[in-house]
């Protein structure tokens, strides 16, 4: 990591130093957590810092929890169960109070050291992004008054397009009415991208209510690809489960809204006449659903990051999206207890996979 400087007996030691010096201006802090001994943890001082803790106090695993407010505390811990569970990278962003009230982010990232196949620890770092999510909460301000701004004047368009339609239809011009058929398609679409844009602004605030309910998720499945069917007839969704009907106590809507971004994904990146599988299958404390598709399938190296928000890999650039529908969709999930993930199938293709508690 240092140039070999040819100071005879001092160079290990001026390494180390320049070494040191860098990490702190960084701010970066290591850290471990010992899984096989009831997570003991030990950090550097910078990682202290970056809690707002006092360098010369000890510092455990329940002293950093309970240093990250209640609202991200969940989501950290599913990712450290996601990167146990999945054997890939731990990565989560969260926020921490400081002693003096003080609110700063933190973005922690990690590996989990196994023996023998069996997790022995976690070893990663720590570095304060305040700075960069206070620019992402602006520009999150600035979608959002320009989303609203825009809403206006498109609904007016759209109530005249809808007018333009309905008389096109009964003159019985079928050139002209089809015009005004795809231009009220186009607004849709303009209007879904804008609700797109605005998820992630309103879960940023925290903004993902949930209304459990007890409904049959076979039932809300084959809703959701009948709709599917319906819009994109060369798509062949298949559906199957291991019961005829299974329960589950969650917010249907929230739900319904990961099964239809993961089944449009799986259309959108399958080319020409794709074959979709969705596998439900369920035991007594869990229930997974499973979309499988043909296509251009996720880069091993890219499954980590495809539920950060805004994260698209190289390969899917070129397809229209902004990249944060998983987002939301492991938003969703991880508020509902449940867990998110890409399995590690074999390119082409790709399956995405979530779980609900029983």
């Amino acid at each position: 990591m240092s140039q070999n400087l040819t100071l005879p007996g001092h160079s290990l030691q001026l390494g180390n130093e320049y070494l040191s010096a860098a990490l702190d201006q960084a701010a970066l802090g290591f850290w471990e957590v010992s899984l096989a001994e009831g997570n003991g943890m030990v950090c550097t001082d910078q990682c202290k810092r970056n809690f707002g803790r006092d360098v010369s106090l000890p510092f455990s695993y329940e002293d950093m929890l309970a240093g990250i407010v209640p609202e991200d505390q969940l989501p950290m811990q599913a990712a450290v169960g996601r990167a146990i569970a999945q054997q890939m990278p731990y990565f989560a962003q969260y926020r921490v109070k400081h002693p003096d009230g003080g609110i700063r982010w933190i973005e922690a990232q990690g590996m989990v050291v196994r023996e023998n196949d069996i997790p022995q620890k976690i070893i990663g770092t720590t570095i304060d992004i305040t700075k960069i999510k206070d620019l992402e909460i602006l520009r999150d301000e600035l979608l959002s008054l320009a989303m609203h701004e825009l809403k206006t004047p498109l609904s007016a368009v759209k109530g005249s397009l809808q007018v333009m339609e309905r008389h096109l239809q009964k003159q019985q011009d079928e050139k002209i009415h089809g015009v005004a058929v795809r231009a009220l398609n186009s607004l849709e679409r303009i209007n879904r991208l804008l609700n797109d844009m605005a998820q992630p602004v309103r879960s940023q605030s925290h903004d993902i209510l949930l209304q459990k309910t007890q409904f049959d998720v076979i039932s809300l499945v084959n809703e959701i690809t009948a709709n599917a069917g319906l819009l994109h007839q060369q798509a062949d969704i298949r559906v199957s489960a291991d019961q005829n009907e299974i329960p589950v106590f969650a917010d249907r809507f929230r739900i319904s809204q990961v099964v239809t971004n993961l089944l449009n994904n799986a259309i959108k990146y399958s080319p020409g006449e794709p074959v979709i599988q969705i596998q439900i299958t369920s035991t007594h404390s869990a229930v997974t659903v499973r979309v499988t598709d043909q296509g251009l399938g996720i880069a091993p190296a890219d499954r980590s990051k495809v539920f950060q928000k805004f994260y698209r890999s190289v390969e899917r650039r070129a397809i229209d999206g902004l990249g944060i529908g998983l987002y939301l969709s492991s938003e969703i999930i991880v508020r509902h207890g449940g867990v998110i993930g890409v399995e590690n199938n074999e390119l082409p293709g790709t399956t995405i996979y979530f779980m609900l508690p029983a």
